[in-house]
This record gives structure tokens, sequence and C-alpha cells, in this order.
């Protein structure tokens, strides 16, 4: 990693548009708990999850080359993405364990265990972002691979992390209406400068980071489902803003890296019909389509189109795919639906 790129990673929750709206989101949220007394409390323990969840995803984000978008009320929820509050569990866990270490063995044990846990941290968050496993964010083999294959660019996570660290008691002991943002800043910021490390080595597409025993037949489906189940939250939350684009693209990304493509669109499919505006479900047929019948899967691609004319009798595929869907209905027979399509 270059100074520049450093500088830029470093400044970069400044400098996109999406990052500093959430920045500034979450700032006045906390702004508003702390205003609203007993009712605040939970309101400030949402916006606190909201910020560990946002900071992994943003860690993604940057990893893969994506562009982060705004956080919707996905991030606030408790039952999606259970994976990405994990890094609130290990603050808690590094808070809780510093106090009984100092207690029990002193201040410089304390240190020398703060500094062991600093070491590994940004590790622990590259690994989750990865494979969206806590358990494999804890695994020794899974964090000593990430730091090697990062190289001595992941000490430059380290460094910062120690600085952040330095910077914020320090912020906090400000008396001013902006401290609470700096703070954030420094936060997200750092969040920004692991994913830049991560980015350059491609280790967002190593599925083979974990080194885990085999799963069953039946925990590798719940696995798979749980995966897509997190991709399609987190692109509700683009379409409900009205970036159906920016949704899809999620979804595509995860069908690209799912293990069984075939499966997956019709998984993504079937779920958006059972959302209450089955447009955008109409819309994802399209490109589905458009795949099948790319791959040669005629009589599946002549099911789909079908089915959505059940929903709307006006629904048709891709102009570029009209031509070749009308040749797969008549060479199966379905001559109505080819008359149908002659129509667009």
């Amino acid at each position: 990693m270059t100074p520049r790129d450093l500088i830029n990673a470093v400044l970069y929750p400044l400098t996109n548009g999406n990052v500093l709206v959430a920045m500034i989101s979450f700032w006045l949220l906390s702004k508003l708990a702390g205003a609203a007394g007993l009712l605040g409390v939970l309101l400030g323990v949402l916006v606190v999850l909201g910020v560990f969840r946002y900071q992994v995803m943003l860690l993604e984000d940057r990893a893969s080359g994506r562009e982060p978008q705004p956080p919707g009320i996905e991030f606030f929820s408790w039952f999606d993405n259970h994976w990405s509050l994990f890094p609130a569990v290990v603050v808690v866990v590094i808070a809780w364990a510093s106090f009984a270490i100092q207690n029990n063995a002193g201040v410089a044990a304390m240190l020398l265990f703060v500094a062991l846990a600093g070491g590994l941290y940004p590790a622990m968050l590259g690994v989750l972002a990865i494979t969206h496993s806590p358990l494999q964010s804890v695994n020794p083999q899974a964090l000593l691979r990430f730091v090697s294959a990062c190289g001595a660019s992941y000490w430059i996570t380290v460094v910062y992390l120690v600085l952040i660290a330095y910077l914020l008691p320090i912020v906090a002991g400000i008396t001013g209406f902006l401290s609470g943002l700096i703070e954030l800043f420094l936060i997200f910021s750092l969040h920004s400068v692991i994913g830049a490390v991560i980015a350059p080595h491609g280790l967002i597409e190593d599925v083979s980071i974990p080194g885990a025993p085999e799963p069953d037949e039946n925990q590798y489906a719940a696995d798979v489902e749980k995966l897509r189940v997190a991709a399609l939250a987190h692109a509700y939350g683009f379409i409900s803003r009205d970036n159906r684009e920016g949704g899809f693209a999620h979804v595509f990304e995860s069908i690209d890296t799912d293990p069984d493509p075939v499966a997956a669109w019709a998984w993504y499919f079937d779920r958006m019909l059972g959302w209450e505006n089955q447009t955008h479900a109409l819309f994802f047929a399209q490109r589905y389509i458009h795949d099948m019948l790319r791959h040669g899967e005629t009589v599946p691609a002549l099911k789909v189109i079908m089915r959505c004319r059940l929903v709307d009798e006006e629904f048709r595929p891709l102009r570029e795919d009209i031509a070749t869907a009308i040749a797969a209905a008549e060479e199966n027979g379905n001559i109505e639906l080819s008359a149908v399509l002659k129509r667009f």
C-alpha cells in the first residue's frame, strides 16, 4: 500500500458521499438517543449495533471494490446478518478480560493482553468479512493465513488501530458538539483502511481461508441458505431505497460465488415473488431468463416466462432475448406463448 493509498483510505469516510451520510446519520441518532431518556437506552443499543454492523459491511465493500451504501432499516434488525454483530461481542470480551487481568495479574499483564488482542483484531475483522463466520474469525489457522496473505501491509492496520486507540480517549475528553462525530470518523476510517489493505490481495474471494472440517450435507445446505438470506436482506435494503440496480448487483455477485448458481437463481426469484411488490421479481426474472437462455436451458426459461405472465400478462423477456424465447417456444410446441411473444 502506497502512502497515497493509505491517505485515501483514511479519509474515505469523508470523501465518499454514502459513507459520509451514514456517519452523520449514526451521529445524529446517537444524539437523539442521548436526549430521549429511558427510551433512548433502547435506541442507543440499536445505534451501537447498527454501527458495528455497518463497519463490517463497509470493510467488506472496500475489500471487494463495491460502492458502500447508506444504512437502511436492515442495519438495526435483531434477526438478520447475525454474523456482522460479532465484533461487538469481541470488543465486550476484550474489555471484560482486560479488566479481569488487571485486577488479578496487574497492569503489565493487562497491557500485554491488550497488545495481543489489538494485533489480532484487524485479522478477526478481515476473516469475518471474508467468511461471514464468527467461528472462523477466531480460528488461529484462518487468522495466521490471513496475516500471511496480507504480508507487511497487515501491520499498517495494527499501527493505525493503536493510533486510534490513543486518540479516542483524547477525543472523548473534548467537550463539544462534534466530539462524537470525530469518534465515528476514526472508527469508520479504521475499517476503511482494513478493507483497503485486503483489496489488492483478492482475499475477499478466498473461500478456502476457513480451513474448517467439511460440514455434513444438512449443515452445508443450511450454511448456503444463510448466505443467500443474508445477501437478499442486504439487497432488499438497496431496493427498498429505490436502488434496484444496486440491490440486483449484490444478488448477482452472490450468485457468482454460490456453490450452486442454477439453484441460486431459482431461490432468489422465488423469494422475490414473495415480496409485497412483485415488480422487482419480474425485473429480476428478465435477467434470470437471459442467463438460462444463454446456457441453453430453454424449457426452464419458458416456465419462468409463463409464471411471470401469471403475475403480469404484459411481462416479456429482455428485448435481446425475445427472438431466442420465440424460437424456444416454437421448438417445444408452445405455439400460444410464441404468438404472445411475437406481439412485443
